[in-house]
């Protein structure tokens, strides 16, 4: 893991999450973590080709996939499937805690065959963007056991990994197969704005900085002012302005947690008119002026 990366996003060019795993030479990531309101890592959507599992352990959270929201309790576990849009978002008043596990598919090719048989059709089958194993259900408690150990005995030992990994990816194959059918019409719109949005947020990506306008924006997605923010608005539950803001915000925490510039510098490197504009603006979203911010990241 590169610590200066730790809590941040990072995209590829084509707006996929590059995973900051915990070895470069093992593709997975798995972290004891937390999430409250107005943290820079709460609602922020991302997708990547990796499956995302994520096993609350203390009080409860939020999760939304493709612009369904999903109320996690203590005792739930979430499996996220590869290339979906989804965050997390706190439910205060109390924080919720976790245990994360970001795990690249090819961990479990062994062979074609394997990918063939079980892992593909799992992580290509479109009718099927997460699943909610829910406290109370007769695999849930044996999904968070393999989560804990995971996180307890897996970090460090990539052959347990993939030992644990398999054993949660059966309970994901028999989930999978008891499926049930979405309508070909809602599916076929979903995956429409699904790519949509992921062109619209990548143009944000490409173009923070810049004085960029709503109209620029749907012109990415190749859609009308009226249904960006329709997408928007359902997938992440911001306009278009409000997410151009908030991604502008996240890139002003990454420069304060990872450089040493003038807060006029970050503010030209952002897309903000002017350093106090880019305070207020920040303190708005996380409750800390952008020093008192950094003065909190370089003690902790």
């Amino acid at each position: 893991m590169i610590n200066e990366y730790k809590g941040l996003v990072r995209t590829r060019e084509d707006g996929s999450e590059m995973i900051n795993y915990d070895d470069a030479a093992f593709p997975s990531y798995i972290y004891d973590g937390y999430v409250y309101s107005g943290c820079t890592w709460e609602k922020v959507p991302h997708f990547h080709k990796d499956i995302e599992l994520l096993s609350v352990h203390s009080s409860c959270m939020g999760y939304s996939v493709n612009g369904t929201n999903i109320f996690l309790e203590r005792g739930d576990t979430i499996f996220v499937n590869s290339d979906q849009l989804h965050y997390s978002y706190a439910t205060p008043p109390r924080e919720g805690r976790y245990i994360i596990a970001v795990l690249h598919p090819t961990i479990l090719c062994s062979n074609y065959a394997v990918e063939a048989k079980a892992v593909m059709p799992v992580i290509s089958n479109k009718k099927m963007p997460y699943i909610h194993f829910r406290n109370g259900d007769r695999d849930a408690a044996q999904m968070q056991e393999l989560m804990f150990k995971l996180y307890r005995e897996g970090l460090g030992n990539e052959f347990l990994i993939t030992k644990t990994f398999f054993e949660i990816w059966e309970l994901i194959m028999i989930r999978s197969s008891e499926t049930g059918n979405i309508s070909s019409d809602v599916q076929s719109n979903q995956d429409l704005h699904n790519d949509v949005l992921k062109a619209m947020m990548s143009y944000v990506d490409k173009n923070y900085m810049k004085n960029i306008t709503l109209n620029d924006v749907a012109s990415a997605g190749g859609v009308s002012r009226s249904l960006c923010n329709t997408i928007f608005n359902k997938y992440t539950q911001m306009t278009p302005v409000e997410y151009i803001m908030h991604y502008r915000i996240r890139k002003v925490a990454d420069l304060l947690q990872s450089g040493d510039m003038s807060m006029t510098e970050i503010a030209d490197m952002t897309g903000f008119s002017s350093a106090s504009y880019m305070a207020e603006t920040f303190k708005k979203f996380y409750k800390f002026s952008p020093r008192e911010y950094k003065k909190t990241i370089r003690q902790s």
